[in-house]
């Protein structure tokens, strides 16, 4: 009885200073999360898109999606820059979808309020002639976050892969075995305290075939459209078959895929910006204690502190 008497303030005293440091407050609370993950990621079920929904009939309002997003946007900014500071952890965020699914719309959704220092955006293009000498997680490697770092990925190492499936023919053994490439990097990466974010973005035929005629009838947009969103556009259940067998084959515990309904753009946005927060919120972080030499300093005596 003298034993748990004496240890249980102490533990008490542990609990404290940790709850002081951790940051305070859920912005996406355990019963939201659950509900997310539930409509949104894959967990082992067969990926077919037809079968997940591209927009949901019941959506909050313009107004109170806006207000949500500027408060998941601020949040956001705290738990990075929290991230960076404590320069330990890492995160990596991939964002992939067919043409149009709004990769770039959903980044500057969530990034607007984020300092330029805790976080930053790749955009892989069309392999260039030194990258394609190369195996084709070559060119990502580098960009890859390191300690404290941030990343988000416009396409990624999954277009090594889906691409090829549509334009070259990559049988089945090759899919294969770049699925298990991708999966083997991943899990590095996650071993080596990189989170590995993954996001599809999931846009109808419909909604895609009219973002590519808004892109074509505006000045300001038309410059998008390349000669390969034309072939998405006309092949557009080849890309959505493609992506179905690479996500249901990269969708790991180590790495799960989050798919989510991306015809309205705000909705995407925000959704987009709960599970980003949700996972921060989740990665334990707190905020670094100070440098000794500072806080042992007379300067703080010398100015009333």
């Amino acid at each position: 009885m003298t034993k748990p008497t004496e240890s249980k303030p102490a533990a008490k005293k542990k609990d404290t200073k940790r709850s002081e440091r951790v940051l305070p407050d859920a912005l996406v609370p355990e019963s939201q999360w659950e509900i997310l993950g539930q409509a949104c990621m894959v967990n082992g079920r067969p990926v077919r898109l037809r079968q997940w929904p591209t927009r949901y009939g019941d959506m909050p309002s313009k107004e109170d999606m806006s207000e949500r997003i500027n408060q998941l946007s601020s949040r956001l900014d705290s738990l990075l820059t929290c991230l960076y500071a404590q320069g330990q952890r890492k995160l990596l965020v991939i964002l992939q979808g067919l043409d149009t699914a709004g990769k770039d719309g959903a980044a500057r959704g969530i990034m607007r309020a984020v300092h330029p220092m805790a976080l930053r955006m790749v955009s892989f293009k069309v392999p260039n002639d030194i990258e394609a000498s190369h195996d084709f997680l070559w060119r990502v490697h580098p960009h890859v976050p390191g300690a404290g770092q941030s990343v988000i990925f416009n396409r990624s190492q999954y277009d090594g892969v889906i691409m090829p499936m549509v334009t070259e023919g990559l049988s089945p053994a090759q899919v294969e075995e770049r699925c298990r490439q991708i999966n083997d990097f991943e899990l590095l990466l996650v071993e080596t305290g990189t989170t590995v974010l993954k996001i599809f973005l999931n846009v109808s035929r419909e909604e895609q075939h009219a973002r590519m005629i808004e892109r074509w009838e505006s000045p300001e947009k038309r410059w998008k459209l390349t000669e390969a969103d034309l072939h998405c556009g006309e092949n557009y259940s080849l890309y959505a078959n493609a992506y179905e067998q690479v996500l249901e084959k990269t969708c790991t515990k180590h790495a799960p895929w989050w798919i989510i309904p991306a015809d309205h753009k705000g909705f995407r946005n925000m959704l987009t910006a709960e599970i980003l927060v949700g996972t921060l919120e989740r990665m334990g972080l707190s905020w670094p204690d100070p440098d000794p030499a500072v806080a042992k300093s007379d300067f703080w005596k010398k100015i009333g502190h």
